[in-house]
């Protein structure tokens, strides 16, 4: 709680502290391979925020990397310019040697350029989050963050994982869509 959820969250989503000090809290990253179920507004204002943090922590390792392949989705594309802060670690990621996927429902045309745009419509790519980095070195950990609405209420369930073997898993999964 004192790490994330009682801090200003305008910090992660405006970009002020900048994506390069982003660190997931041990706590957090040491919940990888348990299931979550988390909530998003108006039944919480913070639960879905460790979404964020655990997405900006994975697109942190990529940029750290400079290398691999990040896969993201964004349910719409024009998300990616809904708060400051995900735009400038895109627009990082598109300068980057790390080759950057974007997955959703294609509702703008102002996207960063030098990222791959997969644009398609439905449950697959309007309610999912992911965000898959499976770096080009071994010595680089990989790392996934896999979540799909529960319902169709603004309530997530998924997990994430650095588990090898799992990553890779789930990149040829969504390799496929």
């Amino acid at each position: 709680m004192n790490s994330y959820l009682l801090i200003n969250s305008d910090l992660y989503r405006t970009g002020t502290s900048g994506v390069d000090k982003y660190e997931a809290p041990d706590v957090l990253t040491g919940l990888a391979d348990h299931s979550f179920r988390v909530r998003g507004f108006p039944r919480s204002n913070k639960e879905k925020l460790l979404l964020v943090l655990i997405s900006r922590y994975i697109e942190q390792l990529a940029l750290d990397a400079d290398d691999g392949t990040l896969r993201t989705s964004f349910q719409r594309l024009s998300r990616l310019n809904d708060e400051v802060g995900t735009r400038a670690v895109y627009d990082q990621l598109a300068d980057s040697g790390v080759e950057t996927h974007i997955y959703g429902y294609l509702d703008t045309d102002d996207l960063p350029a030098d990222l791959t745009v997969h644009a398609g419509a439905g449950p697959v790519y309007e309610d999912s989050w992911f965000v898959v980095f499976d770096p080009a070195a071994a010595a680089v950990d990989p790392a996934a963050l896999v979540a799909l609405v529960d319902a169709g209420v603004n309530e997530w369930v998924g997990r994430w994982t650095f588990d090898p073997y799992r990553v890779d898993e789930i990149a040829e999964v969504v390799e496929q869509l």
